[in-house]
């Protein structure tokens, strides 16, 4: 319990807004049609069943949700959940809803979700799609797209040849991550995997993918951020919701900023181009925060003023 509200707490504020890819069979009847579902997933795979929920949205009127099978309508059903029997081991399906309400109006479908069933020698699906959506002087943003079945991923682990470099939250009912990797050596160059730490062990790889960080004559930091100020945040007792002044560089725009946040002399969080953060504070009692600016080469400024936050010795995340 400790160890997962901490690494959400991490993940907090690094939030990406994810694109759903909805796409499918059916066509949405202009201003009348139900809402698309969302935070649609599988919870559950084995060699003959798949399980799978759904969010309804705010609907007006009594609302049924088509279940579609490979493109086959299979069933329509009257709750947000759906459970596919009698499936052939080691097989291949995707799956993907479509609302439609009383007045006969269709939503637009859910994204695809492709799974394969469990059978002697099938492995669990891995992250697959890795590619870069940054590539800097000191460092990298990767996204990938996910396995539909990680209803028991925990994580996702990056590695750099085989060392492991960075982890991205395993966020609820999405179909892509990211995560960045920093504080690399203009000019390295690099061999990128992603791999789905789940209950029984990681996946196979994702696909490999090759970076070289770009050389760069920049050696001027940032300024300093300013101002810090922070309090427990509400409903919490070991999360610091912190804001300070932002800082100006000689080259990345205020955008492209990271701000590394530390407690008690640990990094405990980063934040892009914007001057506040919600942490998980990593010590009982009192952590001093301290927060400075880095850029896309690396250059780091000094810290900023220093703030104290208690937690509670009894606090029970």
């Amino acid at each position: 319990m400790h160890v997962r509200r901490r690494f959400v707490a991490l993940a907090a504020g690094l939030t990406t807004a994810l694109s759903l890819g909805l796409a499918g069979p059916a066509t949405a009847t202009a201003g009348t049609a139900p809402p698309t579902p969302f935070n649609f997933y599988v919870n559950n795979v084995t060699d003959t069943l798949v399980s799978m929920q759904w969010s309804p949205g705010a609907l007006t009127e009594p609302t049924r949700w088509r279940v579609y099978q490979n493109d086959v309508l299979v069933t329509t059903s009257l709750g947000s959940a759906y459970v596919a029997r009698n499936l052939v081991p080691g097989q291949t399906y995707g799956y993907r809803i479509v609302a439609v309400d009383a007045s006969g109006d269709v939503a637009a479908p859910t994204r695809t979700i492709t799974v394969t069933t469990r059978g002697p020698g099938v492995q669990p699906g891995a992250p697959s799609g890795l590619r870069a959506t940054e590539v800097s002087p000191a460092r990298v943003s990767l996204e990938f797209d996910r396995p539909g079945d990680e209803f028991d991923v925990w994580a996702y682990q990056v590695f750099d040849g085989p060392t492991l470099v960075g982890t991205a939250a395993a966020r609820f009912a999405q179909p892509t991550a990211t995560v960045t990797i920093r504080r690399l050596a203009p000019g390295s160059a690099h061999s990128y995997t992603v791999r789905a730490l789940r209950s029984g062990g990681l996946s196979a790889p994702s696909n490999a993918l090759a970076v070289t960080t770009p050389a760069t004559t920049d050696v001027t930091p940032p300024g300093t951020p300013s101002g810090l100020t922070g309090r427990i945040a509400r409903y919490t007792c070991d999360n610091a919701a912190l804001t300070w002044t932002p800082s100006a560089d000689d080259r990345d725009a205020a955008a492209d900023i990271d701000y590394e946040v530390f407690g008690n002399g640990r990094l405990i969080g980063v934040a892009r181009g914007t001057g506040a953060a919600t942490v998980w504070l990593p010590d009982p009692g009192g952590n001093t925060i301290t927060v400075r600016a880095v850029d896309s080469s690396g250059n780091a400024s000094a810290a900023g003023n220093a703030i104290t936050l208690t937690v509670d010795p009894a606090c029970e995340p």
